[in-house]
């Protein structure tokens, strides 16, 4: 039984870390193949979609305080979208499962 309640306990702990960092998502897109992202005027190229075209992309590492992203897609043919509309949000000191999305 002690054994259960630490595996219980291990499982819920790992599950707890693995979901403390915020991310910027988007919904799928049909053809996409990656993204170019801007975020506060630095412009990241190519990276990699999701197999359903959404992006989901890792922002740990970043500084807390606001910020401004836009997003370009890149179709399967190469060409990319118009940016984004640009959305800006604050990222708050410490992780609370925060879900930032392009909508």
């Amino acid at each position: 039984m002690k054994r259960l309640l630490v595996a219980l306990l291990l499982v819920l702990a790992f599950s707890v870390t693995v979901f403390a960092a915020p991310f910027l998502i988007c919904d799928p897109q049909a053809g996409v193949i990656s993204y170019n992202l801007d975020i506060d005027g630095a412009v990241i190229n190519g990276i990699l979609s999701q197999p359903d075209g959404s992006i989901y992309y890792n922002l740990a590492g970043m500084s807390a305080g606001p910020h401004i992203f836009k997003a370009q897609a890149i179709g399967q043919g190469g060409w990319p979208s118009d940016w984004s509309d640009p959305f800006d949000t604050t990222k708050p000191n410490s992780p609370l499962n925060l879900r930032v999305s392009l909508e």
